[in-house]
């Protein structure tokens, strides 16, 4: 526990000192003199020359020494999946994408994924590969290592991803729902430094999801499926979902229907996006408006249910910009009490397209932070 308690510090800054660990963590001088000489004896910190301190006090720095520990990051999604190297702060080496598709089949789409991930192994020159993290479309079974469904996609649900990973590879293999790992990723790298409340990410993309990140923790639910609010249902006369329930979330504000609505499921959803900037459609506007709408109704069921201080609308929906922006803050305003909606900030991601494959990574490399001796020490 203090491993990792003082790493955790210790990635939140650039450089620092033994005394401000001391100070930072509550833990003694001497625990912290002996955690820092076993991570140096790791190769996890290294000790980077005379710095400055307060009151002029000079001492040694020390920072976080992360290129020779590697994560492969995984992003699965309905059409595409993104293969990434990242150290273990989270920082990008390479990264490569393919299609896939529903005539491709899923088994046939995870081979590929195999492929993709053997090439990023071998590309690896500096240090060593310890950890796969692979996010997926849910419902997830997170416990079981396996999809529940993909909607758009089926067969997935056939396959153990964590279990045939880690058998291939031999090595720890971490899984977890886009959405939550998007939600890590915006906890971590955001520009506030917010340390306590509840944020939710919300992943309106092929299908709709949510990230709830309390105190620094993500909310995973008893099975790890907490957040699945594509599947609340907002019409209980409406159309029928695969998941078997009726008026799904999803069915109204994914870009999946969204491109439906429009009759472009052959279509690049980039060609709506496009229509939008240059306001060539009002038809088009009116579509994304609607899409828009029926996410801020969904999202006040959301509020109401966890008061969250930030909500951050992510992943392809959000390249509508203001306008996706300013219809959900305005049917929020609508129906959420004056005094919940006021305290309440609403903020489209920015830079938000690999914000889950980040997060695959992060959701490793929490892991490895929790038990740093399991992994960190072994690849000394």
């Amino acid at each position: 526990m203090n491993r990792s308690l003082v790493i955790r510090l210790m990635r939140r800054r650039q450089v620092c000192s033994r005394a401000e660990l001391t100070q930072a963590s509550g833990l003694n001088q001497s625990t912290i003199t002996n955690i820092i000489n076993e991570l140096i004896s790791w190769g996890i910190v290294v000790e980077t020359g005379v710095i400055d301190g307060k009151k002029g006090r000079r001492s040694i720095g020390i920072k976080l020494n992360c290129e020779p520990y590697k994560i492969i990051g995984i992003r699965l999604a309905r059409k595409s999946i993104t293969v990434a190297l990242y150290d273990l702060e989270g920082a990008e080496y390479r990264k490569q994408q393919i299609p896939i598709n529903i005539t491709d089949g899923s088994a046939n789409a995870f081979k590929r994924m195999k492929e993709l991930i053997r090439d990023m192994i071998h590309s690896n020159s500096v240090g060593n590969v310890i950890a796969i993290g692979v996010v997926t479309p849910g419902p997830l079974l997170r416990d079981e290592g396996r999809i529940g469904l993909m909607t758009y996609f089926p067969g997935w649900e056939k396959i153990n991803i964590q279990e045939e990973l880690m058998n291939e590879f031999s090595l720890p293999v971490y899984i977890e729902h886009d959405a939550k790992a998007g939600a890590l990723a915006h906890w971590w790298f955001g520009e506030s430094d917010q340390e306590q409340g509840v944020m939710i990410y919300v992943a309106a993309g092929q299908g709709v999801g949510a990230g709830i990140v309390v105190d620094g923790k993500v909310f995973r639910g008893s099975l790890g499926m907490a957040g699945e609010i594509g599947h609340m249902s907002i019409d209980f006369k409406g159309p029928k979902c695969e998941c078997g329930n009726r008026g799904c979330l999803e069915l109204y504000c994914s870009t999946s229907a969204l491109l439906q609505t429009l009759k472009k499921e052959h279509t690049s959803l980039q060609s709506v996006w496009e229509e939008l900037r240059e306001e060539k459609a009002s038809e088009t506007k009116e579509a994304v408006r609607q899409a828009a709408w029926f996410l801020g109704f969904g999202l006040v069921s959301i509020i109401n249910t966890f008061n969250p201080d930030r909500i951050i609308l992510g992943d392809e929906l959000a390249e509508a910009g203001a306008l996706l922006h300013d219809t959900v803050k305005s049917v929020v305003n609508e129906h959420v009490l004056p005094d919940v909606s006021s305290k309440l900030a609403i903020e489209l991601a920015t830079d938000d397209a690999d914000t889950m494959l980040v997060g695959s990574a992060i959701v490793a490399i929490e892991s490895i932070m929790d038990q740093p001796s399991s992994y960190l020490n072994l690849h000394n």
